[in-house]
């Protein structure tokens, strides 16, 4: 069988599912990794603030993906996938026409999705997304980020999924480190399991679960920006990643038994 693992991001599948992901490969399954947003930005204006403040973060200088493509492929070759990059921007680097940046500091963050975006990227995204499929092949399981957090990239891929998969072959996973962060953001999923949403826990072995961390780890350029503001740091990534996984139990996935209007 084949499993498709739909990421906005290089390093999403790693921090989120990494678990399973490696446990299907090791079982003989096709395993793809597909990330839409993997192209360095190449346009006409001044990299926005929040652009600015990533790459400062990142070290990698004003073209990182080069490099941040690499960390990916690391990252799959370590859990016997197939790394597929779908070529998009990521939200800080998109504009509107008059070369306004779209979302200035972390309106990223939030779920806000620009007009713009909607009119002019989200199609892009769909686009990806079926190019994805094509490679996936049209009996293959398909895991989606619920967009915790509400990063407006998570978003714009999870709308995407839902237009253009069958809900019946979609599972979707919780975006971690966000869903580690806020303690609430689940709160609707758990208490609608049962009734509309029906949750899928994979208890991993000690083994997957570092299998999970070294993945994360293979996003050198990513752990300050993701674990840098959190007790201990970038350092103390292997224990807050050991500490969500025990107080959910393993990997959560999540389908609907109300499929979306």
């Amino acid at each position: 069988m084949v499993h498709l693992f739909l990421s906005p991001h290089l390093d999403d599948i790693g921090l989120s599912c990494a678990g399973l992901a490696g446990r299907l490969a090791r079982q003989g399954e096709r395993v793809i990794i597909a990330t839409f947003c993997t192209a360095d930005y190449e346009g006409p204006f001044a990299l926005s603030p929040a652009a600015r403040h990533e790459h400062r973060q990142w070290q990698l200088g004003q073209r990182p993906y080069h490099h941040r493509r690499a960390e990916d492929r690391q990252a799959a070759d370590l859990l016997g996938a197939e790394a597929l990059h779908l070529g998009l921007l990521d939200a800080i680097y998109r504009y509107d026409d008059a070369g306004q940046p779209l979302y200035e500091g972390k309106q990223f963050m939030g779920g806000h999705v620009h007009p713009h975006d909607w009119a002019y990227f989200y199609p892009r995204v769909v686009d990806r997304a079926q190019q994805a499929l094509v490679v996936a092949g049209s009996d293959a399981r398909i895991y989606c980020p619920l967009s915790i957090g509400g990063h407006v990239d998570h978003a714009l891929v999870r709308r995407a999924v839902e237009q253009v998969c069958d809900p019946a072959r979609v599972s979707y996973y919780e975006d971690y480190p966000y869903a580690g962060r806020d303690a609430g953001a689940l709160k609707p999923y758990l208490e609608q399991a049962g009734a509309g949403w029906r949750p899928a826990l994979i208890r991993l072995t000690d083994e997957e679960i570092e299998t999970r961390i070294a993945a994360i780890a293979c996003y050198r350029s990513q752990l300050y920006a993701l674990f840098g503001e959190l007790p201990g740091g970038a350092p103390a990534m292997p224990a807050h990643v050991r500490e969500y996984i025990a107080r959910t139990g393993g990997e959560r996935y999540w389908e609907r038994t109300i499929q979306p209007s």
